[in-house]
């Protein structure tokens, strides 16, 4: 494969052109040969710089989203398990329901905005002091986690 020169005029220091000459007789090349030389070497030393640069983001990057990532992936893992643990319940729920309805030959549904018995509002009032508590809980669990963390500061 030939490569075709084309002759080009570059107004250079006096200083330039003796670093030019010096270089020349050091590698044994003309100056046109130098300033190829420099150039391949100016473009290759810039990618590989580069390429480790870009590598090193790369990995600074990674690691931060892993850092980011790892407290929501295991808070979405159980946030997963309890949403199929009540989706279970309710299936269960629902099919208890269509059986006592079957059983009881019911014509109506007897709704809680009609009317609520007594046995109704005691467990509305169960589970909301459940809910209360298991909150509690887990509040107080949390500033257990971040106590240490604070102290060490």
């Amino acid at each position: 494969m030939t490569v075709t020169k084309n002759k080009k005029n570059f107004w250079l220091t006096d200083s330039t052109i003796l670093k030019l000459e010096q270089l020349a007789t050091e590698k044994n090349l003309t100056l046109g040969g130098v300033i190829e030389y420099l150039i391949e070497t100016l473009y290759a030393h810039e990618t590989s710089q580069n390429q480790a640069l870009l590598a090193e983001v790369e990995a600074m990057m990674h690691k931060h989203l892993h850092s980011i990532l790892e407290p929501i992936t295991e808070d979405l893992k159980r946030v997963r398990i309890t949403g199929n643990v009540i989706d279970r319940n309710t299936q269960m729920m629902l099919e208890f329901w269509n059986h006592y309805f079957i059983m009881t030959d019911a014509k109506q549904l007897g709704s809680t905005d009609r009317l609520k018995t007594v046995p109704f509002t005691q467990a509305e009032e169960l589970i909301k002091n459940r809910i209360a508590h298991n909150r509690q809980k887990k509040i107080d669990q949390e500033t257990k986690r971040a106590l240490p963390d604070n102290q060490g500061s």
